[in-house]
């Protein structure tokens, strides 16, 4: 690795560790802390780096700004607000588990990642790297399942096979979030939509996968609540 790549490595892991601090500090301290924290975020996002992404007119724009980013955060927001007492753990889960996926997939492609998924894209990710994001969502899945009350389809904190595919799932939809924010940023000759976050960018390239697993676990929970 050339220097100025364990340059960016270190700085990556400083901001992500100062980041992991806000966000679980927040919500460690009280609902309110953390529901306002995503406020901010939400607030930041959308005055100083969506428009580099999406033309700021029209119904697309409107339809597109509500899908992504506002409707994720605001799924998170409710998750904290209704589960903060009585599953702790749920509202960390899209959080969590989209973290996992980015850095297993980052540490993983740093070291082996020798075949590239999409080049002209994300030249970023390849195939080793998304294995990594798989184990890394599968060992978090392994601590986080026994743990959440409301997720419980098929017994699947004692079935392997269920958290194998609740694994891949949940780092199948984590990677479309990043793909999704990649070729937006292609699309704009854009490397990183912003700087607030040195080693990552800003905050979309930071919450990019975090957004697709919260509708996903959303989803997951709507099943559980149906069929269970």
């Amino acid at each position: 690795m050339t220097s100025n790549g364990i340059h960016e490595v270190i700085q990556r892991t400083i901001t992500g560790i100062f980041l992991l601090i806000c966000i679980f500090g927040s919500y460690v301290h009280s609902k309110a802390l953390y529901i306002s924290l995503l406020g901010i975020i939400l607030t930041l996002i959308l005055f100083f780096e969506w428009h580099k992404l999406v033309a700021h007119k029209g119904i697309l724009h409107r339809f597109i700004s509500f899908a992504y980013p506002i409707m994720p955060i605001t799924i998170l927001i409710w998750f904290a607000h209704t589960y903060y007492v009585s599953d702790y753990y749920l509202p960390l889960y899209p959080l969590i588990i989209a973290w996992a996926a980015d850095t297993g997939g980052y540490i993983v492609g740093k070291l082996i990642g020798y075949h590239k998924m999409c080049p002209t894209i994300s030249p970023g990710k390849s195939w080793e790297g998304l294995v990594g994001s798989f184990i890394a969502v599968f060992v978090a899945n392994i601590w986080l399942m026994p743990r959440i009350t409301h997720i419980t389809p098929f017994g699947i904190e004692n079935n392997i096979i269920v958290l194998n595919a609740l694994s891949l799932s949940m780092t199948l939809v984590a990677f479309c979030g990043g793909f999704l924010l990649s070729y937006l940023k292609r699309k704009n000759n854009l490397k990183d939509v912003g700087n607030l976050l040195p080693g990552h960018g800003g905050l979309m390239d930071r919450f990019d996968s975090v957004f697709f697993v919260a509708y996903a676990t959303g989803a997951l929970l709507l099943f559980t609540h149906f069929c269970y």
